[in-house]
């Protein structure tokens, strides 16, 4: 089952946003990394299972978790081997916190302190005296 939004008016290059119910296993929407409005919606039978199926991916770029549970919310966010964890809350970039993905979503990261400092060029001087 496919469910979409809707398109804005106007010129320009849209895409709805789009749920997909239950896709193959084996489809790339699964398997790869999708970028743009759509997700697919999985069924799972524990958290436990969701967080195996989440980490077994060879990506790692961010996950959304969701509770009405903040504290389970967390302890599963925790576990997610993935650069960005967003809880309650849509995909969401602050310059104040470090963005960047593990695994094959990518090496460095870029806003917060450590992505300002991947800017810099340190220099370190050892001195021996006698």
């Amino acid at each position: 089952m496919l469910f979409e939004g809707e398109i804005p008016e106007g010129s320009g290059y849209f895409l709805p946003v789009t749920i997909f119910d239950n896709p193959p296993e084996d489809s790339e929407l699964v398997s790869e990394e999708p970028f743009g409005p759509v997700i697919p919606l999985l069924k799972v039978k524990s958290v436990e299972e969701a967080i195996e199926r989440a980490n077994s991916s060879p990506f790692g770029l961010a996950g959304s978790v969701w509770s009405s549970n903040p504290q389970e919310a967390m302890k599963v966010a925790s576990q997610l081997e993935t650069g960005n964890v967003f809880v309650n809350e849509p995909f969401y970039l602050s310059p104040f916190a470090a963005f960047g993905g593990h695994k094959q979503s990518g090496v460095g990261i870029e806003n917060g302190l450590d992505g300002l400092l991947s800017f810099t060029n340190p220099l370190t001087i050892m001195l021996r005296r006698g």
